[in-house]
């Protein structure tokens, strides 16, 4: 069993947001996509150009840090790029209950489930005992 945070709007219904690490997000840039998170998106995207780039500046063309023969400034940018690419991962459920809050939704609950579906389908019926 998962946590999640169950947002409510008022037309829209129920949306669930797991908490804790977002696992797609680090290894998928277009990840912010599917969340509606257009502005982390790009933003994603020009920094991994620039670093990018910086690579090829760096390493050449081949692209790889040798790592016993690398100089600090090539390790403490190594260290620099994980950083900035595990980011999403621990941020991204975080940045969508944000999203989903400017977008009129509110937080209903914090509730235990297996899955987004079983979440939203606990709160719709806490929902429904709460009118009872």
């Amino acid at each position: 069993m998962s946590s999640y945070k169950v947002f409510k709007h008022q037309e829209k219904g129920f949306r669930a947001v797991k908490s804790g690490f977002a696992w797609l997000a680090p290894f998928n840039p277009i990840w912010p996509l599917f969340r509606g998170l257009w502005l982390i998106f790009i933003s994603y995207i020009i920094i991994i150009l620039v670093l990018a780039g910086i690579d090829v500046e760096i390493y050449g063309f081949e692209g790889y840090i040798d790592i016993p023969k690398a100089s600090d400034f090539q390790l403490i940018f190594f260290i620099i790029q994980i950083i900035i690419l595990v980011t999403p991962g621990f941020k991204g459920n975080e940045w969508t209950s944000n999203n989903l809050q400017k977008k009129g939704y509110v937080l209903d609950c914090s509730i235990e489930a297996k899955n987004k579906n079983e979440a939203i389908a606990l709160a719709h019926n806490q929902e429904t005992q709460r009118e009872q």
